[in-house]
């Protein structure tokens, strides 16, 4: 009981420190306690009753009718060497995180991660990031089951901010850049690991990172890619896994899951068709499985779904694109046509799309592939693409440079 105090207590000594935070440092919160809980309470109904207004979420919104801020005199504002006292609770605290002598001390570190981390300000963050990127690293693949799945829970707080900017710093110092560096330790984590508890341990964290995101952030999709990847493994378990988390992620943010969300979400949605279109060719599995674990439709119908949006941007950089001839025979096949009839049929589109590239380039790329295909000049492709060109055309609502636009359709 000892063990599992200490870093209970080092978690709300963390939280009394941003309490006591006067700056602008994002550490601040409100201390709360339950309004039965009275001045003269043992230590230990403090602590049952104590809430942090960054660190604890209530169950229900009416409880927090029940909980006061501890104001001064109550609680006189600390003044402290911060700094210097927060370097000393975190030296502390991981001296403890890695005292495997003690299941029952790891796992209340673990728990007492997230008010930790989330007191922690961006100096100081940046300063033990080698630190705090080490920690992850190690509870990631921790051997132990039950530390493993008690980190999986509090990953999020990872990925919150400043945080992740401040331990994940990169050249370019983009959110994107400083996410990825994040996302690296978990891909790299799972392609190293060999034991089947800690790659399913992995990938439920990868599901939870998903939670703790936007479905807007680039994170989110790599994730998401990540779990997909998943999708041919060997191991019949992991694979049933994989598609249960894609669902069990997606549907926190949206009812109805992943489908739902691919319905409503168009970026995702043409992100994860040029990510399937490329493994059409090497690793067929992954887009059957997909399909039909994740979805709950036949593959066919989800390559005519993908048709649409790959299709254009196969035929305009089909010159850059050394296994697009590949891809298109393979979509041509899952839907039961030829190459040929598969390309006339989207001649509006492609073109829409190739109008709306900025080099002339691509235009006229595309213009000789359908020339080679079908053996028309240009002047009876595009006669053949009215009107539906047209009708194609007002649905790129995004068009910026039109001068350059109404250019490009001068030369076609």
């Amino acid at each position: 009981m000892i063990k599992k105090a200490i870093p209970q207590s080092l978690g709300f000594l963390s939280c009394l420190y941003g309490s006591s935070t006067t700056d602008s440092e994002k550490t601040a919160c409100h201390l709360l306690l339950h309004e039965d809980l009275k001045k003269d309470e043992t230590l230990n109904s403090l602590l049952q009753g104590f809430r942090c207004s960054k660190c604890d979420k209530f169950i229900e919104r009416e409880d927090e009718k029940h909980f006061r801020i501890i104001e001064t005199p109550e609680m006189v504002k600390l003044k402290m060497d911060h700094h210097r006292d927060y370097f000393n609770l975190q030296s502390l605290y991981f001296n403890l995180l890695y005292d495997e002598s003690s299941e029952e001390t790891q796992l209340a570190c673990v728990e007492v991660i997230r008010r930790i981390l989330g007191h922690t300000s961006p100096d100081i963050l940046v300063r033990t990031r080698s630190q705090w990127i080490r920690c992850l690293q190690y509870l990631l693949v921790h051997v132990n089951t039950d530390v493993r799945e008690a980190f999986c829970a509090q990953i999020g707080i990872f990925v919150q901010h400043p945080i992740v900017s401040c331990l994940f710093l990169s050249e370019d110092a983009t959110e994107k850049s400083c996410e990825r560096n994040f996302f690296n330790l978990i891909e790299h984590s799972l392609a190293a690991a060999k034991d089947l508890l800690v790659i399913q341990t992995l990938l439920e964290t990868t599901a939870e990172v998903m939670v703790a995101v936007d479905v807007t952030s680039e994170l989110f999709l790599i994730c998401l890619f990540l779990l997909i990847d998943q999708l041919d493994h060997p191991n019949l378990i992991v694979r049933i896994n994989a598609s249960k988390l894609i669902n069990r992620s997606c549907y926190i943010h949206v009812k109805g899951g992943f489908a739902t969300l691919l319905s409503t979400a168009s970026h995702i949605q043409n992100e994860l068709f040029d990510n399937l279109s490329v493994r059409l060719t090497s690793r067929p599995n992954v887009v059957r499985e997909f399909a039909e674990a994740v979805l709950g439709v036949e593959t066919e119908e989800l390559v005519r779904k993908m048709v649409p949006a790959v299709l254009p941007k196969l035929l305009v950089y089909w010159q850059e694109n050394a296994q697009a001839a590949n891809t298109l025979n393979e979509l041509a096949k899952l839907i039961d046509t030829d190459v040929v009839p598969l390309i006339v049929n989207w001649l509006p589109r492609v073109l829409a799309f190739a109008l709306n590239q900025e080099e002339d380039k691509n235009l006229l790329s595309v213009l000789q592939l359908y020339h080679s295909q079908i053996g028309s000049d240009n002047q009876e492709i595009f006669a053949a693409a009215l009107p539906a060109l047209l009708d194609e055309l007002v649905c790129f609502v995004d068009i910026a440079d039109t001068p350059e636009t109404d250019r490009r359709y001068v030369l076609a």
